[in-house]
């Protein structure tokens, strides 16, 4: 295999984790109504601490348990900010402040 087709290869897999990652974005904002219907906060810390487990056991190829850890722990702080947003968007529009 030549470093372009390697390249392409990588270019296709960026497109997949892209939509992917856009796929639990909306999962995610779905996710912030229902907590803000049930008075949830955002942020779940045993949640996160259990996915984060997840992964590092389930971890099954070259891409060290450390590294797949940070990737998700940015995974899971921008899934914090999506759900930020819609509690935020909820309460403007309810006309109630933080």
């Amino acid at each position: 295999m030549t470093l372009n087709q390697c390249r392409e290869q990588i270019d296709d897999i960026d497109v997949q984790i892209l939509a992917l990652l856009n796929r639990r974005a909306e999962i995610s904002k779905y996710i912030g109504s229902l907590k803000m219907q049930a008075g949830l906060p955002v942020a779940d810390s045993e949640r996160e601490l259990d996915i984060l487990r997840r992964i590092a056991r389930d971890n099954p190829g070259d891409l060290d348990d450390g590294a797949a850890s940070r990737i998700y722990e940015s995974i899971l702080a921008e899934s914090r900010q999506i759900q930020e947003k819609i509690r935020a968007g909820i309460m403007a529009d309810a006309g109630i402040a933080e």
